[in-house]
């Protein structure tokens, strides 16, 4: 009975999802994901080639859009942070299968690294732009007063 509600389940969100963006059925998918492993919404290291256990798991979908997604979960900093601390892999169960190697942990890192580079420039940009300068402030006040004296002589 409950594999038969799985499977209603499943080809009524798998009609819903062809009707959505590529984007939001990715979306869709891995809140699916989220909600059937807990490890994926805990963003513990996963095992090596679980997408292969994902496409068998969730036919419906189809390789690609589940490959799509798995990738998307293990981009975010969240998970890359995980892999970069190091430990165990876990498998959708939950449990342990392997280690996270130090490759993986440089690797991870250097990911997070860089993200967060990319978003300091833009916070300094930002900042520089949000800094007045006193001096051209007032010049610029003073000639919005000069061209405003003028618009009202018309």
């Amino acid at each position: 009975m409950m594999t038969d509600q799985n499977s209603a389940l499943a080809q009524a969100l798998q009609s819903a999802i062809g009707e959505k963006s590529a984007r939001q059925q990715q979306i869709m998918i891995i809140e699916l994901l989220y909600q059937r492993y807990p490890v994926m919404k805990q963003f513990k290291p996963l095992m090596i080639g679980v997408h292969k256990e994902l496409e068998k798991a969730l036919p419906q979908f189809g390789a690609n859009h589940v490959h799509r997604s798995i990738a998307a979960h293990c981009r975010k900093v969240r998970y890359l942070k995980s892999v970069a601390r190091g430990g165990k892999r876990f498998d959708l169960n939950g449990k342990p299968v392997g280690d996270v190697t130090a490759e993986e942990k440089a690797a991870a890192a250097k990911f997070v690294q860089n993200i967060e580079d990319r978003k300091k420039p833009q916070t300094a940009a930002t900042a520089e732009e949000v800094a007045v300068d006193p001096i051209l402030t007032s010049e610029v006040i003073a000639e919005a007063d000069i061209t405003g004296a003028e618009n009202k002589a018309e």
